[in-house]
């Protein structure tokens, strides 16, 4: 694929990926990661969805700043993929389109968990690393 990868050629790659380490600006300055689940959601379609209570670190780092960056791994690739967060509150119909019976764990009383929160990345490039190609693909189109 090499660098003249396009938004289709990602979705491929990233078809299947649910975990990945999602990185935001801290108050202090730094970078922060954790590992966030895409809650099975299997087709990209540039934007990645996850659920977090609001009362949470990377929620408020999000308001501060929506830079975001979501690095993902399969056996042979890597993607990396810079964007902007929307956070989603009070929206049922939203969370009722993204939620998955496997959340139930976390949030146990479902799309009614107070403070619930569903954290939107839109991705607007792609670094790709390995089998699939290597370069940096533009997803603003």
């Amino acid at each position: 694929m090499g660098q003249n990868m396009t938004r289709k050629d990602v979705a491929a790659v990233m078809k299947g990926i649910d975990l990945c380490f999602m990185a935001t600006l801290s108050a202090e300055g730094g970078i922060s990661s954790r590992p966030m689940s895409n809650n099975g959601q299997v087709e990209w379609d540039g934007s990645n969805w996850f659920f977090s209570y609001g009362d949470t670190r990377k929620v408020r780092e999000l308001d501060a700043n929506p830079a975001t960056t979501l690095d993902f791994q399969t056996e042979d690739t890597w993607i990396s993929l810079r964007g902007k967060a929307q956070l989603h509150q009070d929206d049922i119909a939203l969370f009722e389109e993204h939620w998955a019976s496997d959340l139930d764990r976390w949030f146990p009383e479902g799309i009614d968990t107070p403070g619930l929160t569903l954290i939107e990345v839109v991705a607007e490039f792609a670094e790709v690393n390995g089998r699939a190609g290597e370069g940096t693909v533009d997803l603003r189109g």
